[in-house]
């Protein structure tokens, strides 16, 4: 059941009657997909997902995000990374790399404008969140990419 030299499950190799017993009727196993109950609902995603990607330069509180779908703060946390997996500080974190990773490549902007156009507070924090996450420091990584 277990992969070959890793520690995770594959869906391939469990039977459909087991995860039709766990999950309720699945037509292959190949097909399953396990539905996440509770979190966010898709429009409250998007809306969410939406303002991110709108205002990923300015500062987002938790709060904030809150508000916008009609949640306390701490039940927005909880939903929030049942849906997305991660907490909503780390997917801000996420989309900041990314949207810094795109101005690496298609602009020659400087890092520190870069830094700041991806809402981190300096170019510090740019380069040890990127390298943190891609593995390489930014001024690499453009390199790498051209």
């Amino acid at each position: 059941m277990l992969a070959p030299d890793s520690n995770i499950l594959k869906f391939e190799s469990i039977p459909s009657h087991i995860l039709a017993s766990m999950h309720g009727p699945v037509i292959g196993a190949a097909q399953a997909q396990i539905v996440a109950r509770g979190g966010l609902s898709p429009g409250s995603r998007r809306r969410v997902r939406e303002y991110i990607d709108a205002n990923l330069e300015e500062s987002i509180s938790i709060e904030r995000l809150a508000a916008l779908v009609g949640l306390s703060r701490c039940h927005f946390a909880r939903a929030f990374k049942q849906s997305e997996g991660v907490t909503p500080h780390h997917f801000l974190f996420v989309c900041r790399v990314r949207r810094a990773q795109e101005l690496l490549v298609k602009t020659d902007w400087p890092l520190s404008q870069i830094a700041i156009a991806s809402g981190f507070s300096d170019q510090s924090h740019c380069s040890r969140r990127f390298r943190e996450l891609v593995g390489l420091t930014p001024k690499k990584y453009r390199w790498l990419m051209r």
